[in-house]
């Protein structure tokens, strides 16, 4: 427990006029302590301690003045927020959460619920708390947090959008979809109100909620945001990083209409009310693949005519075309990138062996894990699906062998469905592309076991709809079935 007190209370208890400067409280101190070495005041016998009572007063005075000298230095150190922080880079998050509540007390006790000193500490408490599972809590600080920007520098004020991107995390990592849409959403109305639609201040706001639409799988909505962002980029330059990065982000959005993710974390409720002008929606244009190819070769064209660009750059860019056209089945036109790139990294073999010394995955959609069984107990279970494939040289899956299953028949059918729609990157050398032997594919998961027959009659005796509880006893392989 931590013993407070105040330093002005304590000194005027002892007839101190205040909290003195460190220097003067430890000399008064010494003095002191001195005078009653002189008088015998080290002697513990009942006469020596009666005669020098006098002394004793001035050494406890000493003392006094002494802690309130100390109290503001230890009350500054309580209330550094960039400890706090600092401890939660570290890990420490533990240690984190006090210091950041003893930092948030103190400044709390020194000014006033709604001081802008409290939104650091209120957001590193937010941190710690959401790394060690306590989502509530964590979102409890980052809202006071944002309440207290608003106070200080108005409720759209900017600064208040990285607090609420840390809320959409938090929300998302609990399953609660569409209320980390909602604040994704926000923040980005925030950004527009205060940058504008034209501002290239704004890029940054529109790559965040693009790509939490493509996690969503709003791939027309994260479109529009990433066309948009190629035009507002073409501000600086054709060849600068924000508008490689929304050309990427547009051959994204059509690579994802053609290769969905094996399950989506989708958005059930309904999108904010943006107008035209905000949302820069696209016009839906469905298996417009074209178009995705004409943005990853123009991504190429503008990496090309950089001035500071490097071989390795250009391979980069290349090899992301390459890709492009291995999955959708252009095998001579992705074998003549491939080849290209091969050549410029001739002076890195490192990079060279990374890139193409192995079958490299570009979409494996793997199933969503198990879902919790009506009326398991006890805690989840680990499995694992391991499969051996071969890969041919226009990077499809060919034969495919499961080497293990447990338990076996919980998964194996999801598993290899996905390893068969997969899509890598083969292996390529001087002489071309190679077909690759016993790529292993290893898929771990969590089940629970479902209820015994016993239990689910239990259930459905107490359960007024005995029919759902019939349905809730059913074994996991017939209710897959």
């Amino acid at each position: 427990m931590t013993v407070r007190f105040a330093p002005q209370t304590l000194a005027a208890s002892a007839g101190c006029p205040g909290p003195r400067p460190l220097r003067d409280a430890y000399d008064m101190c010494r003095g002191a302590f001195s005078r009653w070495g002189q008088t015998g005041g080290w002697d513990r016998s009942p006469i020596a301690r009666l005669r020098n009572d006098h002394t004793r007063r001035a050494v406890a005075h000493a003392l006094v003045c002494l802690t309130c000298a100390v109290a503001p230095l230890a009350a500054a150190a309580e209330a550094d927020p960039e400890r706090a922080q600092s401890l939660v880079d570290a890990r420490e998050f533990l240690l984190a959460i006090d210091a950041a509540e003893s930092a948030i007390d103190t400044i709390e006790r020194s000014s006033h619920r709604y001081d802008m000193a409290l939104a650091e500490p209120l957001v590193a408490l937010g941190d710690a708390l959401a790394q060690v599972g306590e989502s509530g809590g964590a979102l409890g600080a980052y809202e006071r947090a944002v309440q207290v920007m608003r106070v200080n520098r108005g409720l759209h004020h900017p600064d208040q959008v990285e607090v609420i991107y840390r809320e959409a995390a938090v929300h998302a990592a609990t399953g609660d979809y569409a209320a980390a849409n909602a604040r994704h959403e926000y923040a980005y109305d925030i950004l527009l109100r205060s940058h504008g639609a034209t501002s290239t201040e704004l890029l940054p706001g529109m790559f965040t909620l693009a790509d939490w639409y493509l996690t969503t799988y709003d791939i027309f909505s994260a479109r529009g945001l990433f066309e948009h962002a190629e035009k507002v980029a073409r501000a600086e330059g054709r060849a600068s990083g924000a508008r490689l990065r929304a050309l990427r982000g547009i051959a994204a959005t059509y690579r994802a209409e053609r290769f969905p993710p094996g399950y989506v974390n989708a958005v059930e409720a309904p999108r904010a009310a943006f107008s035209r002008d905000q949302r820069w929606a696209s016009t839906v244009a469905v298996n417009a693949f074209g178009r995705g190819e004409r943005a990853l070769i123009e991504l190429v064209n503008a990496v090309r005519e950089h001035p500071e660009a490097q071989p390795t750059h250009v391979a980069g860019a290349m090899l992301e075309l390459g890709d492009w056209f291995i999955m959708f089945e252009k095998q001579g036109r992705a074998e003549a990138l491939y080849r290209r790139a091969w050549e410029l990294l001739e002076d890195e073999p490192g990079m060279r062996r990374v890139l193409f010394g192995q079958a490299t995955p570009l979409y494996l959609p793997l199933p969503r894990p198990p879902k919790r069984p009506e009326g398991a107990t006890g805690p989840p279970r680990r499995g694992v699906v391991e499969l051996s494939v071969d890969v041919g040289q226009n990077g499809q899956v060919g034969r495919i062998d499961t080497l293990r299953s447990e338990p076996e028949g919980k998964m194996d059918f999801r598993v290899r469905r996905a390893a068969r729609r997969a899509r890598y990157r083969p292996v390529f050398t001087e002489e071309g592309p190679y077909p690759s032997d016993d790529i292993r594919i290893v898929f771990e998961f969590e089940y629970f076991d479902a209820p015994s027959e016993k239990d689910a009659a239990s259930t459905a005796g107490e359960s007024e709809d005995v029919g759902a509880g019939d349905e809730q006893g059913k074994p996991a392989a017939q209710a897959e079935g």
